[in-house]
């Protein structure tokens, strides 16, 4: 990634052009220390489909397939010590949840799921092992939590006015929240990245049930 890549994420956070935008489905994975093409190996990626391209070559070659549930169509890059994919149509990142543990062995690795509903799910996990599940779904109430470490995250949710009894979330909103969580770990998505300059593609194989 350029240097100004890197810049431009950073003025506004490593998600800044997230905050308020219309993402009516928003499916993400992040892995720590690891490459771009390593990530889609370990989420299950048809590696006869991956393959550096321009946009123009991307939407020409993929385009047809970008926002059906079924194409499983991915973005792929970096940002600082994180890789990043972006599913363009798809969830196989919630629909098989053994991805996240596949994705952080060895390392830490993270799914960011969001839709319409408002619904968010956030998965951490690290070396194989989840350590916090989130789901606004559910709310944040204890019992509703998941992972080893379920309440990792109180203390910064907290401070960022989510309570952690029921479903508020204070003035970032349930998105906000956790888009915040994510890049206090350090993850970031340029969007120049994802929509302008030549980065990693191709198709997720479906989950085992699909």
């Amino acid at each position: 990634m350029t240097a100004s890549a890197d810049d431009d994420a950073t003025t506004t956070g490593g998600l800044g052009w997230m905050y308020g935008r219309d993402l009516p489905l928003l499916s993400l994975t992040f892995a720590l220390q690891i490459n771009a093409r390593e990530l889609l190996e370990r989420m299950g990626v048809d590696r006869n489909t991956v393959a550096v391209r321009e946009q123009n070559d991307f939407h020409y070659e993929l385009g047809g397939l970008l926002y059906a549930p079924d194409g499983y169509v991915v973005s792929a890059g970096h940002y600082r010590n994180w890789a990043w994919v972006w599913e363009h149509g798809s969830w196989k990142s919630l629909e098989d949840r053994g991805l996240v543990l596949r994705a952080s062995i060895g390392t830490a690795a993270l799914v960011l799921n969001a839709n319409e509903e408002p619904g968010v799910v956030f998965r951490y996990a690290e070396d194989g092992r989840l350590i916090t599940g989130l789901d606004t779904m559910a709310g944040l109430d204890p019992a509703d939590r998941t992972g080893s470490d379920p309440h990792r995250f109180d203390t910064e949710m907290q401070a960022l006015g989510a309570r952690l009894d029921g479903y508020e979330y204070g003035p970032l909103g349930s998105r906000g929240v956790f888009y915040r969580l994510a890049e206090n770990l350090g993850v970031g998505l340029p969007l120049n990245d994802l929509n302008e300059r030549p980065v990693l593609s191709g198709r997720l194989l479906p989950p085992p049930s699909q």
